[in-house]
């Protein structure tokens, strides 16, 4: 890890220890989590954890071929693409984690649960198309000074977008905390996961702030040239995010199904058919919190969970009749041509999730 090596495509020569054991890190990390996937079949939650992990892997895997041909440009891109794609993955399994907590507990969600995924995992796409555009052209120094100079906004525009995201994602975690904390259904498991999301969440934005003021340096700043600045806030940083999510694992403490929620009184689990959203899906896409709705006075999440059996029957019962047959979802997917509005039911007003009363015992309020 020291200083400016003759011929070296990464300013230094990498150490190949260090790589050896993250790699090796990483990759039993990833195994673990694939197999905690199958054990509490949460494949719907944290399916992203094993694949991040092994992202990872090959990163440093890539990064010991290349202490090894220190001259390779091909090694210092394939490394630098893997390792700055790995995060923005960590980051899309926590959406879906928490995502999955907001369905668990309905009634205290600051924003239809299935909208935290087509928003935060879409902006978290959009995040990795830009980290990884540029870092190729960060890393390729074959390209022109302008060339790089358009990857090195990318990237910088990329991570700061991460952080923002992050951040967002921590307010709303802290916003259904304080609610869930009030409303006395704060489970150990609810806590728990809170806890992880918040860890988790704190490890990825900072190592967004390191890669921030690594790219503002430059190619000669301190921190680019220093490869012990990497270890402590990257790979270090990384490994400990998916050490915490594999000892205590998120798939162990949520429901494997979004149709599983908790009773208002912290202690009931019911099961349903799950929470939908009625609007047209460019409200549901742009209007991820339904500002219109809140402002018109039509806001569409329904409190099916205070509606009566009857209700929730009678609910149920339009609802099949005016399932969409197949051929009809595949010539008009977002059902433009279709019935907008589906029955609705008694004084509850609009449905837009149902449930039925298979009561199963959840654990004690903490």
């Amino acid at each position: 890890m020291g200083g400016r090596v003759e011929g070296s495509m990464w300013y230094y020569a990498p150490d190949k220890a260090a790589a050896i054991v993250f790699m090796i890190l990483f990759l039993l990390s990833g195994v673990v989590h694939l197999y905690q996937c199958f054990r509490y079949k949460s494949w719907r939650v944290t399916i992203f954890l094993p694949w991040a992990a092994l992202i990872m892997s090959a990163g440093f895997a890539t990064r010991l071929a290349g202490a090894y041909h220190i001259e390779s440009l091909d090694l210092v891109i394939a490394s630098t693409v893997l390792v700055m794609t790995g995060p923005p993955v960590y980051a899309a399994s926590n959406y879906l984690v928490f995502s999955r907590l907001l369905f668990y507990v309905p009634y205290l969600s600051p924003m239809h649960p299935g909208r935290v995924l087509t928003t935060f995992l879409g902006l978290d796409l959009l995040v990795e198309i830009l980290v990884s555009n540029g870092a190729v052209r960060v890393a390729n120094t074959s390209l022109t000074d302008s060339q790089r100079k358009v990857g090195d906004i990318m990237v910088k525009v990329s991570l700061i977008a991460q952080a923002l995201i992050f951040f967002a994602l921590i307010g709303l975690a802290i916003q259904f905390h304080i609610r869930a904390r009030r409303a006395r259904v704060l489970t150990r498991n609810l806590r728990t996961v809170l806890i992880i999301l918040y860890t988790t969440s704190a490890a990825v934005s900072i190592r967004c702030i390191y890669r921030i003021v690594e790219y503002f340096e430059g190619y000669h700043g301190v921190l680019i040239t220093r490869e012990y600045f990497f270890y402590i806030f990257e790979a270090a940083l990384m490994f400990l995010t998916t050490l915490i999510l594999n000892i205590w694992h998120p798939g162990a403490r949520l429901p494997r199904s979004n149709t599983v929620y908790l009773s208002q009184d912290g202690v009931t689990e019911l099961h349903g058919l799950g929470w939908g959203d009625n609007r047209n899906w460019v409200l549901t896409t742009f209007d991820p919190f339904d500002l219109v709705g809140l402002f018109t006075g039509n806001d569409k999440r329904t409190k099916f969970w205070e509606m009566t059996p009857d209700e929730i029957a009678a609910i149920e019962a339009e609802r099949k009749m005016n399932k969409r047959s197949g051929w009809k979802v595949a010539l008009d997917p977002f059902n433009w041509f279709g019935k907008k509005n589906e029955a609705r039911s008694g004084a509850k007003g609009k449905l837009d999730g149902t449930t039925a009363q298979n009561k199963t015992s959840a654990e004690d309020v903490v």
